[in-house]
């Protein structure tokens, strides 16, 4: 399990969906206002970044500041990775007895509860821009991501 910093990177990640929420005229609580299982729920996506990281043969390492941090994954990455952070999205959610179902938070049902592949496209798309932001999420606690590992067979 990473030591890293998962408690502001988790409250980035947080802030970035809310973010949205909020650009798309939705209601989404400040990370005080949320309750512990969805702060758990980012602590978990922190949580999982170096597994991903390596999956596709890349580390996490000091930020330089005298280079440019302009780190990006190549679009086969991109996809490799959001589909795996659906499937801990999926086994986070089943494991907090999430079901199938209409979005009902109230109820914890989901629609999408379902493999990656077949996610409306607008719904991959946040688990692709999800790992699209590692890098800058990193770099605001003083990491990033640098190559040169094998990768793993699975994140």
């Amino acid at each position: 399990m990473w030591s890293g910093p998962v408690e502001p990177i988790a409250q980035a990640i947080h802030e970035r969906w809310r973010s949205a929420q909020i650009a798309a005229g939705k209601p989404a609580p400040s990370w005080q206002e949320l309750d512990e299982s969805r702060r758990e729920s980012s602590r978990d996506q922190a949580r999982d970044i170096p597994a991903k990281l390596r999956a596709v043969g890349c580390d996490i390492a000091p930020l330089d500041r005298t280079r440019a941090n302009d780190f990006a994954f190549a679009d086969e990455e991109v996809e490799r990775l959001a589909s795996a952070e659906h499937a801990r999205w999926v086994r986070e959610r089943t494991a907090d007895g999430w079901t199938p179902g209409d979005k009902d938070a109230a109820r914890k049902t989901t629609p999408y509860l379902v493999p990656f592949e077949e996610l409306p496209a607008e719904i991959a798309d946040y688990d692709r821009d999800a790992v699209r932001e590692i890098p800058r999420l990193l770099a605001s606690v003083g990491l990033r991501v640098v190559r040169g590992r094998t990768p793993t067979l699975a994140p």
